[in-house]
């Protein structure tokens, strides 16, 4: 479809425009309808300790959409106020990326609590923000989540709402699980139209550093970060990605959630980590994109396991490579370099030692172009990190199917502000962070 017949399909509204994440899925929805969009992990009914054996849940774009108007008209029958904070804790199963998209639909804000947290520590994240509902899955080998958040509830009177999906919900939480079945039938639910006019600058998402640091995401920041991976991996409608890190996660969500929606391709999930179960969805599928942990891909590269030709290794404190890389020549190799939990940014792999992303502890990026990281030039400009370089073009110059993304407000003579803290460190370098963290989040928000 040429750029032309694309505008003319989608309408000149704004409202028509796939500009955010949940608008891109119903682009998909209209034009790849049918394509399989979204697959469970193959041990899920093992992981719930179900005894019925369900067969292997699987979307199309047509489905997935469904699902998403579904619990979005749910979610604003409730009566939550646009911009309400919900806390989301759940694993990498086929519901969390629907739940992410609905509330993003509804208007509500997502907040992403990892699934290893404790009760204890999701009670000093919701000091924070003060979410009006709780959404988490059932039972997950011995643990009961719902339970928790139920329990959770009683303790906050700032929450309304509780909510959860999957096997055996607690008595008292409210299971949702019947608006996520898929089904390529005619929906006979009316469509759900938000009530509002979405913008690049709204709030679209909330991670954590830690459970007293939550950090915002808007709509731009979010499509800034994964057009950044869709051009740098070159990522396709064709590709096939693998995507076994936490979508709670910096890396899972920069690396995997924003990249499949943003090139329309599919997304097998898998629950982190059984390596037996990831070496049989690697034999069963020829995934084309895979990124994990250094620790994760030194066991796969080393045990001779088959593994996809675009291969990210996220690193984090170390900047060594894990295994000799030189044995597999053949592959797209990248290093996803998580920069402090704010944005990741994808370097292609050289052989060469990384030299000059660490000083001091911090992460850094070199001032001028660093030809043997292929890594973009960086400046700081009103106190924030831009960079430019071929990892991200001038979007002036995209001649893609997302044209309708305006990152003009965010270009300066070139330069794409990434919406990260940035001050000047020594050696001309370009270091991010910065003190207090009260201050990058008035910055990223």
């Amino acid at each position: 479809m040429s750029n032309t017949e694309l505008g003319s399909s989608l309408g000149d509204s704004p409202s028509s425009r796939p500009d955010t994440l949940e608008r891109l899925l119903t682009h998909y929805a209209a034009v790849s309808s049918d394509k399989i969009a979204l697959i469970d992990p193959s041990n899920r009914n093992r992981l719930e300790g179900r005894s019925d054996n369900l067969p292997l849940r699987t979307y199309s774009f047509k489905a997935l959409d469904a699902a998403v108007n579904r619990l979005a008209t749910r979610l604003s029958a409730l009566g939550l106020a646009r911009g309400d904070y919900v806390a989301v804790q759940m694993p990498n199963f086929s519901e969390t990326p629907i739940i992410v998209l609905a509330l993003m639909r509804a208007g509500l804000v997502p907040c992403l609590l990892p699934l290893s947290w404790s009760n204890e520590e999701i009670s000093h994240s919701f000091q924070r923000l003060k979410p009006k509902a709780l959404i988490s899955c059932g039972q997950l080998n011995d643990l009961n989540y719902s339970e928790n958040m139920r329990d959770l509830a009683f303790s906050h009177m700032h929450v309304r709402f509780v909510m959860g999906v999957g096997y055996d919900i607690a008595e008292g939480v409210s299971d949702i699980t019947p608006l996520f079945e898929p089904s390529d039938e005619l929906d006979k639910s009316p469509p759900f139209a938000p009530p509002f006019e979405s913008a690049l600058s709204d709030l679209g998402l909330v991670t954590y550093i830690d459970p007293i640091t939550p950090v915002p995401h808007n709509s731009g920041q979010i499509l800034s970060s994964g057009l950044l991976h869709v051009l740098e991996l070159q990522l396709s409608a064709s590709d096939r990605i693998l995507s076994a890190y936490p979508l709670s996660s910096i890396p899972g969500l920069a690396a995997h959630f924003y990249p499949w929606l943003m090139s329309g391709s599919c997304m097998t999930l898998h629950q982190p980590f059984d390596f037996s179960v990831l070496q049989e969805q690697m034999r069963a599928t020829s995934f084309s994109y895979f990124a994990a942990p250094e620790q994760v891909m030194d066991y796969l590269l080393r045990n001779d396991l088959p593994v996809p030709q675009k291969l990210a290794i996220v690193r984090r404190d170390s900047h060594l490579p894990t295994c000799d890389l030189d044995i597999l020549p053949s592959l797209d190799l990248y290093d996803l370099w998580n920069l402090g939990g704010l944005g990741s940014v994808p370097v292609k792999y050289q052989n060469l030692e990384p030299t000059g992303l660490f000083e001091d502890g911090r992460i850094c990026l070199a001032s001028a172009t660093h030809q043997q990281l292929c890594l973009a030039g960086a400046e700081i400009i009103n106190d924030r990190l831009h960079i430019k370089g071929r990892i991200f073009p001038d979007p002036s110059s995209l001649k893609t199917s997302l044209e309708w993304i305006s990152l003009k407000k965010r270009v300066n003579d070139g330069w794409l502000d990434t919406g990260l803290t940035a001050f000047a460190g020594p050696d001309n370098t370009v270091l991010l962070g910065g003190e207090p963290v009260e201050e990058l989040q008035k910055v990223a928000s």
